[in-house]
């Protein structure tokens, strides 16, 4: 991003609120490794054995990232209710290095800055092709 994302700058919301933002993305990060497993699981029932082995490798790492971002979305969560009300955090200059522009606008929207564009119809960006 550019920094210009609506109502980003001089963005201060409590860190308890920023904790808890923070805590809903990487929710919503989960609920789509969560969709990608169920997805490989569903290919893998058409591979033949060999194939089947190199994607149950690659479904365990589905699988253990969807189990770190649950553990971490959990300690952002309770770190939202264990901070001061009245301790800020200063987010804009963070904000403005989010490259996904969906993403940087439900956080600012989230933190309370101006709401840029109806969630419900936000994309998260290109999909990168390795």
């Amino acid at each position: 991003m550019d920094g210009s994302v609506a109502g980003g700058v001089g963005l201060a919301p409590s860190v308890a609120v920023t904790f808890d933002v923070l805590a809903g993305e990487i929710e919503l990060a989960g609920a789509r490794c969560i969709f990608l497993d169920r997805i490989i699981g569903e290919v893998m029932d058409n591979l033949t054995g060999d194939q089947r082995d190199r994607m149950l490798q690659g479904l365990h790492g589905v699988d253990l990232l969807a189990q770190h971002l649950t553990s971490l979305s959990a300690f952002a969560r309770s770190m939202s209710v264990a901070v001061p009300a009245d301790c800020a955090a200063p987010v804009a200059a963070a904000i403005s290095e989010i490259t996904l522009g969906a993403l940087a606008e439900r956080m600012v929207a989230g933190l309370g800055g101006e709401d840029g564009q109806d969630e419900a119809v936000a994309d998260d960006g290109d999909v990168d092709l390795f």
